[in-house]
């Protein structure tokens, strides 16, 4: 099964009970590297707290300087609230910096199988989780998408992905294709879970709102201004500006392009 209208971008406190093994700071492979920085300010959806004391993150630097990714406290929560919905062998697309397993082996998941692209991410965060977890950790290299396209060898009870870079509804054709995919290698009553999917629906939903909000006749204009900087949004919401005309009720409106980009999907 897939909850389009669970919401992992939701506050909560409980993920502070939870011990967190940090990734080590210092050199990696590949030009990797992990600095450590207290943050005395982190942003948690859309607001920004004052921690006291200062929260202690890590932040995983690729070869060339780019900010990969990180633990904030809204990474930790989102990764918390996923683990509540988890249960059983678990199969894992992205490792990330190993927040998802230990929190969902706290909530009683017996066993992990994580597949993930980056050797060095492989071996940076793989020892870490083989040093604190007591379920077994199967980490493999490779391409998530690839194994859940092809035939069903192994069904899990769930499935967690988080193989994109941001939380941007440009990404949500793709993510679905994988959601379908990925449908097909669970076990009966088993779970697909997909970080950060009701927020960049929700995002998507809000631009929905903005451009039905236009007159009919301007819709097209509004959308042309905003090609130059993000032409997949446009393309996204194209099928909006075709579908309505006048609009007598906006919820019911919002409703069907909910709907609309749950279902919409790459081919394959």
């Amino acid at each position: 099964m897939f909850d389009p209208e669970f919401n992992d971008a939701r506050w909560n406190d409980e993920w502070l009970a939870v011990p967190i093994a940090p990734i080590p700071s210092g050199e990696h492979p590949d030009g990797f590297r992990v600095e450590r920085q207290p943050l005395e300010v982190a942003e948690i959806f859309g607001r920004h707290y004052r921690m006291e004391p200062p929260f202690d993150c890590r932040l995983l630097y690729d070869g060339d300087g780019l900010l990969w990714m990180s633990d904030t406290p809204q990474e930790r929560m989102m990764m918390y609230n996923n683990a509540q919905r988890t249960r059983g062998h678990v199969l894992i697309g992205g490792l990330g910096l190993g927040l998802y397993p230990q929190y969902a082996a706290a909530a009683g998941a017996t066993g992990f199988t994580v597949i993930e692209e980056s050797p060095a991410v492989q071996a940076i965060t793989g020892p870490v989780l083989e040093s604190v977890l007591d379920v077994p950790l199967m980490v493999y290299t490779g391409d998530v998408s690839v194994e859940l396209a092809g035939p069903v060898t192994q069904r899990y009870d769930t499935i967690f992905l988080d193989i994109w870079e941001t939380l941007d509804p440009v990404h949500l054709p793709w993510i679905n294709r994988l959601r379908n995919h990925a449908l097909r290698h669970l076990v009966p009553g088993g779970e697909v879970l997909l970080w950060g999917y009701f927020w960049m629906v929700s995002l998507f939903v809000d631009a929905c709102h903005q451009l039905l909000a236009v007159k009919p006749g301007q819709r097209a204009a509004w959308l042309a201004e905003g090609a130059a900087s993000s032409p997949h949004a446009v393309a996204l919401l194209t099928p909006v500006v075709q579908h309505f005309d006048d609009v007598d009720d906006m919820e019911e409106a919002l409703e069907w392009c909910r709907r609309h980009i749950v279902n919409l999907a790459l081919p394959d």
